[in-house]
């Protein structure tokens, strides 16, 4: 008779639960994998509206863009985002062109949109091609349009066939036109100076003997100590700087002695200079309101003629002496009557060796009224600084030389 074998087996809530857990691990492992299916789908049908929405775009922007073609839609993604994309598919089937009609409504953000596709399109379509076969890159074309260059300057430049080399050394002298580039390079040929080529092309009046100016411009920063006044450049008839008393002595007859502080303070320290040498400096005219100039003007036409006045008397707005940094002077032995002019004494000889040192030039030199449109006036003195005069003396310039050398262009606006 056999014995019944012992069952050692025994139920494990262990081994129950374990099993049911990893079934159910198993279902949500399935179901992430198939979610993330489902998301990677979705992602790759949907993969160019997350770009552009990641870039900015509306999703209203997106559905405007994914209605193009596939190529335009990857040309508009290749760019940054652009806030009137819509405007431009609106306006222009040229998508290659909507960044740059992006960045030039940037730049002129009051045109119209219509306006603003004409206009790249006329230039990008049929000028830049040309111009970058004569040397001009993206970079520079949109420098010159941001330097505000129309399409009748670039169509300029490829008309005279001007590279981008050159107009590259015109375009460091600020101020330069572009249309006027034939004329700085024949300047140039004649004074070796971009500075100097640039400004009397723009301004040629500055030399006196090129005639009477054919504009006529009002000075916009006239208490600039080195702005250039003369007939063409103009102060407005209301212009007064702030004015102090001289320090030194002032003739009986000179109606008016006030200058600029740094004026007088300059010319105080001449005038103790030269007091050790024995001389004696008086001050015998300074500063001269507009109406005054009216009134000396006048007087001179009246008391001589109009071409003598013109020769020796500033036109109204176009006097130093308004400025406040224009003198004129004499001596205490003109004043008492034992020498006849300023230029006839001791004193007009020290002054021209020695008031560079002081921040003063001899403004209407002897030989200069071709350039300076003044005959020579030995007492007429200009205030500019000490290192400015020392550089006009040392190369022997008058101050129109210096401002066109160094391009000191005052600001202007036309009248």
């Amino acid at each position: 008779m056999f014995k019944k074998r012992r069952d050692y087996s025994y139920y494990s809530s262990y081994n129950s639960g374990h099993k049911s857990r990893l079934r159910v691990g198993r279902v949500v492992i399935a179901a992430i994998v198939a979610v993330a299916l489902i998301v990677g789908l979705l992602v790759f049908l949907n993969l160019s509206r997350i770009k552009l929405l990641v870039k900015g775009y509306s999703f209203s922007q997106t559905s405007k863009i994914l209605s193009l073609p596939k190529d335009e839609e990857e040309e508009i993604l290749s760019h940054p985002k652009m806030d009137h994309i819509v405007n431009w598919i609106k306006e222009s089937p040229k998508v290659t062109l909507y960044d740059e009609y992006e960045r030039y409504f940037g730049i002129n953000k009051k045109m119209k949109y219509a306006d603003v596709v004409e206009y790249v399109d006329d230039l990008f379509i049929g000028q830049v091609p040309k111009l970058k076969s004569m040397g001009y890159n993206e970079k520079l074309i949109w420098s010159l349009i941001d330097e505000g260059a129309s399409q009748n300057d670039f169509q300029y430049l490829i008309d005279h066939k001007y590279t981008a080399k050159d107009i590259t050394p015109y375009r460091k002298v600020k101020g330069y036109q572009l249309q006027n580039i034939e004329s700085y390079i024949n300047a140039y040929n004649i004074y070796k100076d971009y500075n100097y080529a640039v400004c009397i092309t723009n301004y040629p009046f500055i030399i006196s003997s090129n005639g009477e100016p054919k504009e006529k411009y009002t000075i916009t920063n006239p208490s600039n100590l080195l702005t250039l006044v003369k007939k063409g450049f103009y102060l407005s008839e209301d212009y007064e700087p702030d004015l102090v008393d001289p320090e030194i002595p002032v003739a009986p007859d000179c109606q008016n002695s006030k200058m600029t502080k740094e004026t007088s303070d300059a010319l105080t320290k001449m005038y103790k200079a030269a007091q050790k040498e024995g001389l004696e400096l008086v001050v015998n005219s300074a500063y001269r309101s507009y109406q005054t100039q009216v009134d000396t003007m006048a007087d001179f036409v009246r008391r001589y003629n109009t071409k003598y006045a013109n020769e020796y008397v500033a036109q109204p707005g176009a006097s130093e002496h308004q400025t406040g940094l224009g003198i004129d002077l004499t001596s205490q032995s003109v004043v008492e009557g034992k020498k006849i002019t300023f230029g006839d004494t001791d004193e007009y000889k020290w002054v021209v060796k020695n008031c560079a040192k002081f921040g003063f030039i001899i403004r209407f030199e002897d030989g200069t009224d071709g350039i300076t449109g003044i005959a020579h006036e030995p007492w007429h003195l200009r205030y500019v600084g000490e290192d400015v005069a020392k550089e006009i003396v040392e190369k022997k310039w008058t101050f129109e030389e210096y401002c066109l050398y160094n391009n000191i262009m005052p600001k202007v606006k036309k009248q």
